[in-house]
């Protein structure tokens, strides 16, 4: 009877987790694309059973290429390699039969659609070594609703945003009856299409304006990490208040208490001002954590479930 390490079973949850990922998640290249509906065609024809088999089945060929290339390569394994070597390796050209191609060995370098990682910023900072200059610029964000829950998108222009949803959109095209090709309809023209037609899925969008202030280079970096935002965890959130942010960013922008816009594992929340009204419809919570963003000069906070907790700040465990 063959015997597994922890290390394997470990390699397998990776090698599926990766493979769900490029197919769910492509970026909006075109040969991402394309393999995610390929990967998707053999999830329908396989079923997701059979082909979670298959995948597992490439244990020991992957901790192979990795042992291999571990000298040179220095990117993570879980997050870099497997992705990157399922993109390399793998020949989707037979949905019932997808197999590693021969004569492969090692790792190409040009970066496949690796899965992000915790700690990647949300919102990349421009400006150059000396400063981080004063600014400001729209968050474009979207919500699509559908029958296995919600997918958030977030993006500094509409473009990406719109790139990143009719993606979303190519991928679950065989949901409509529309027979035409999407790869072939430009993003706009996918987006609109699928959601008039689809029986159930919703698309939400909503947009903020975020400001940052300029930060000197002789000022040391604060402890939180810090951009156009302040991380924060959401433990310093009530349950209470973390299910009513839940509740605000279904709602027509125009409903909403205070502008907000969700994301994976948190809500993006400004810290301007507010006048009375609406201060007197938000939790007292809620009010102090945007106050200690305003005081320390950040525009927009980001609460997420594995932001830095502050000292100063009281902590909710739930």
């Amino acid at each position: 009877m063959t015997s597994y390490t922890h290390i394997d079973l470990e390699t397998a949850a990776c090698l599926w987790e990766a493979v769900l990922h490029l197919r769910d998640m492509p970026v909006t290249d075109p040969d991402a694309i394309t393999r995610a509906m390929t990967i998707r065609k053999s999830c329908n024809e396989l079923g997701t059973a059979t082909l979670r088999l298959i995948v597992v089945g490439w244990t020991s060929a992957v901790e192979t290429a990795w042992r291999n290339a571990n000298d040179t390569d220095l990117s993570s394994f879980d997050w870099d390699f497997v992705p990157q070597w399922i993109c390399d390796t793998i020949d989707w050209s037979d949905p019932r039969n997808p197999i590693i191609r021969h004569g492969i060995s090692g790792i190409a370098k040009t970066p496949c659609n690796s899965i992000p990682q915790p700690g990647d910023p949300a919102i990349p900072v421009p400006g150059d070594r000396g400063s981080r200059p004063r600014g400001a610029t729209d968050l474009h964000a979207a919500t699509i609703l559908h029958r296995h829950g919600a997918n958030i998108h977030a993006a500094i222009d509409e473009a990406t945003l719109d790139a990143e949803l009719a993606a979303w959109c190519r991928i679950w095209w065989q949901e409509i009856r529309d027979d035409r090709d999407p790869l072939s309809l430009d993003d706009e023209e996918v987006i609109r299409a699928y959601f008039e037609q689809h029986s159930s899925d919703s698309l939400v969008k909503d947009r903020a304006q975020v400001t940052f202030p300029l930060l000197p280079t002789d000022e040391p970096e604060p402890s939180l990490e810090e951009g156009r935002y302040c991380v924060l965890s959401t433990a310093h959130l009530t349950v209470h208040t973390a299910n009513l942010l839940d509740k605000w960013a279904t709602w027509p922008p125009t409903d909403r208490p205070i502008d907000i816009a969700a994301s994976t594992y948190g809500w993006f929340v400004p810290a301007r001002p507010l006048d009375d009204d609406r201060r007197g419809q938000l939790p007292e919570d809620l009010l102090r954590l945007i106050d200690f963003g305003r005081d320390r000069a950040f525009q927009f906070l980001l609460f997420d479930c594995d932001g830095e907790r502050a000292d100063e700040l009281p902590v909710h465990d739930w």
